[in-house]
């Protein structure tokens, strides 16, 4: 990533029941996830903003369904593809990435 890093911190992606932690960062064009363990196949993810339509608040699930915090974010992408993100200050990221798509 040659763009200005704005934003990073360790992250985790919800993906149903399937959870990988990770770093989730923010630069001027892309928001982009990288699982630490790479084994669990869950993911690198780059997101261009222009292509996210929605960022909201969200609970962070156990089981992909019991509500155990709220502090997470999902982004919707023009696509219609949902990524969840438990992570610390979900406020912070939300008016974050709401500014920048």
């Amino acid at each position: 990533m040659n763009a200005t890093q704005l934003k990073r911190c360790y992250a985790t992606l919800q993906l149903g029941v399937g959870k990988a932690d990770g770093r989730l960062t923010l630069t001027d064009n892309i928001l982009h996830f990288e699982a630490l363990n790479k084994q669990l196949s869950l993911g690198s993810y780059a997101i261009k903003l222009n292509n996210i339509s929605h960022v909201e608040k969200c609970a962070g699930k156990a089981a992909g369904l019991i509500p155990i915090t709220t502090s997470g974010i999902k982004i919707t992408t023009k696509e219609n593809h949902h990524l969840e993100f438990i992570l610390a200050e979900p406020d912070e990221w939300l008016n974050c990435l709401q500014a920048r798509h």
